[in-house]
């Protein structure tokens, strides 16, 4: 029996790292502050794979179909490594709310601390006027 040497598809290495980086980032996103900061790492690693992939889907006129999803995932990927980056904008403020929230064992603590740090919107707000 003659083996055959599979051939994959142009940018198929880059999609496949790009979609483990994306998970492992996803996965290292949900740990609390500061830990949660290893995820920029793989969501680097993530982004820059993508872009390889999308520019060997270009070079090997690969359909837009596989190049569409390729930046789906590549917009996937820089939206998280956002959510994950903005809060350390504001890191006293973001840690010592998750600090209280942690600590809220009952709904009346949790209010409080929502109270204490003002709701999501006006959290914004007041990180302007303070900074």
């Amino acid at each position: 029996m003659t083996e055959q040497k599979r051939v994959l598809p142009p940018g198929a290495v880059h999609s496949r790292r790009a979609a483990f980086y994306l998970l492992l980032g996803f996965l290292a996103s949900l740990m609390p502050m500061p830990f949660n900061l290893v995820a920029l790492v793989p969501l680097a690693v993530a982004v820059w794979a993508s872009v390889q992939c999308l520019r060997a889907l270009g070079a090997s006129g690969a359909s837009k179909g596989m190049r569409l999803w390729s930046g789906i995932g590549l917009a996937l990927t820089v939206m998280l490594f956002v959510i994950v980056a903005i809060p350390y904008a504001f890191y006293e403020s973001t840690f010592d709310y998750q600090e209280c929230q942690a600590g809220a064992n009952t709904q009346a603590a949790q209010t409080a601390c929502q109270t204490r740090f003002g709701e999501s919107s006006d959290l914004l707000h007041r990180f302007m006027r303070e900074g």
